[in-house]
């Protein structure tokens, strides 16, 4: 079972009748003010195990199930309930703790890739695939890089073949770009994964194709289905 001790806040005093510094507080902690509104009084606070997200607080009536939790550095409580019994407070803080860590451990590595090196280079290509019962693909080119997360991209044309009605194939051809007046170059920022990709729309990301083919300087890429219903 999961175990929440409760902390004394007031250190003892010295002889001289003042309390001694408060021992210094780790790295994940934080002070907001604005917290000490929704701390009821009588509440302790919890000491809670293991390494905790930044500023994740949760104090407690001593005498029955009821407390208050704090995270990150907000000073409004995520909660501020009273629980049917002891085991119910205990078992509902342990699952926001871990709810808090997962969340904690996602934005940390979101970060990693987002710092991460692309891996992209001038003249690669890029597939997205999009619609609502039919299946659009477009193809883009990097034509430029900037920085270490952004590049311009250019629409390319495809060859297209019918394999039945409504419906295809498609190949990009990489160099052929669209007209520039209705499909103007874009910077977008390019997301390092296993697959880069950046986004073309609220709706539709582009993902980096893998030709399957690569000889003096052509790359030939894999066909793609699409499918049109106009």
């Amino acid at each position: 079972m999961n175990t929440l001790k409760t902390t004394d806040q007031t250190p003892p005093a010295n002889d001289a009748g003042v309390p001694p510094a408060p021992p210094e507080a780790p790295a994940t902690s934080v002070r907001v003010a604005g917290r000490e509104v929704f701390i009821r009084s009588g509440y302790v606070k919890v000491k809670l195990g293991g390494e905790l997200p930044e500023g994740v607080e949760v104090w407690r009536d001593p005498g029955r199930p009821a407390g208050v939790g704090f995270a990150g550095r907000r000073a409004k409580p995520d909660w501020n309930y009273r629980f049917g019994s002891e085991e119910v407070f205990r078992t509902f803080v342990a699952k926001w703790v871990d709810g808090l860590r997962v969340r904690e451990t996602a934005k940390a590595e979101r970060r990693a890739a987002a710092a991460a090196p692309h891996g992209c280079r001038v003249g690669d290509v890029f597939r997205s695939c999009w619609g609502y019962e039919q299946t659009n693909v477009d193809f883009w080119q990097i034509v430029a890089l900037r920085g270490r997360t952004q590049a311009v991209v250019r629409r390319i044309a495809a060859e297209r073949v019918a394999t039945a009605a409504m419906s295809g194939v498609c190949t990009p051809v990489p160099n052929r770009f669209l007209d520039e007046v209705r499909h103007p170059a874009r910077v977008v920022r390019l997301v390092a994964a296993e697959t880069p990709r950046f986004k073309v729309e609220s709706y539709a990301n582009a993902y980096r194709m893998t030709p399957t083919v690569e000889a003096g300087g052509l790359r030939t890429y894999e066909a793609t289905d699409w499918s049109s219903y106009a």
